[in-house]
């Protein structure tokens, strides 16, 4: 997984002197770098025993430390468990949607196309979507750490999608009787079934080309010009 790290950056600003984000060195960048090895292992626990199974000291020993150390880092179970979900949350956000403006104003087959192009970047990190499985369908339960974390993102992606096909519908890109509440819960429900049944093949089955079927034939089907993703 690719974690949002701190970095050299400059930033010209015509309105002053550049801004620069210096490189953490010494004991912050050790701990940067703990706090990386950490949350990569409980990736790998939580996709194999979901949340509540995983256990703490497993996670901390695969990295070489003790409980306390890992607890030194993350304050509870719970709060680690949130870290490696932001984590993925932001990664997935500043790779494919970054710079895209308003959702309205995101073509709708770009839309699709960056979806596809999410997919076969998930396929790189076959731990995360066995745990994003495994915890999604855990986190059912309103009792789970992450049920407001899967509630809301549920919420915020398929308004998202939402939002973008009731604009390529007033655009004249996409019919005008498509169902865009209906479509966007479809593709929600596509994506996330597939990532289950791809787990449960130990990754043998294509996924990804599944996927980019599956988005062609719907661009075929909503599009008045009858365009797919290619």
């Amino acid at each position: 997984m690719t974690y949002v790290t701190n970095q050299d950056e400059a930033n010209e600003s015509p309105d002053g002197p550049r801004h620069r984000r210096r490189r953490r060195t010494g004991p912050y960048a050790a701990a940067d770098e703990r706090r990386r090895l950490i949350t990569e292992s409980a990736v790998e626990h939580f996709a194999q025993w979901g949340y509540h199974n995983a256990s703490l000291p497993k996670i901390a020993a695969a990295v070489g430390i003790s409980p306390a150390g890992l607890l030194h880092h993350f304050g509870s179970k719970r709060e680690l468990l949130m870290a490696v979900l932001q984590a993925r949350a932001e990664h997935a956000a500043k790779t494919f949607y970054e710079g895209m403006g308003e959702p309205d104003g995101l073509d709708a087959l770009e839309m699709l196309r960056r979806m596809a192009a999410q997919t076969e970047f998930n396929l790189t990190q076959p731990g995360l979507v066995q745990m994003y499985a495994v915890l999604s369908a855990e986190a059912a339960n309103p009792e789970h750490p992450a049920h407001a974390y899967f509630r809301e993102r549920y919420d915020t992606i398929r308004g998202r999608v939402e939002r973008t096909l009731r604009h390529g519908v007033g655009s004249g890109l996409l019919h005008e009787d498509v169902d865009c509440a209906a479509v966007a819960r479809e593709i929600l429900a596509v994506s996330d079934g597939f990532q289950v049944q791809w787990a449960m093949s130990d990754g043998r089955w294509d996924m990804l080309g599944a996927y980019r079927g599956y988005v062609d034939r719907l661009a075929r089907t909503l599009t008045r010009s009858g365009h797919g993703i290619d």
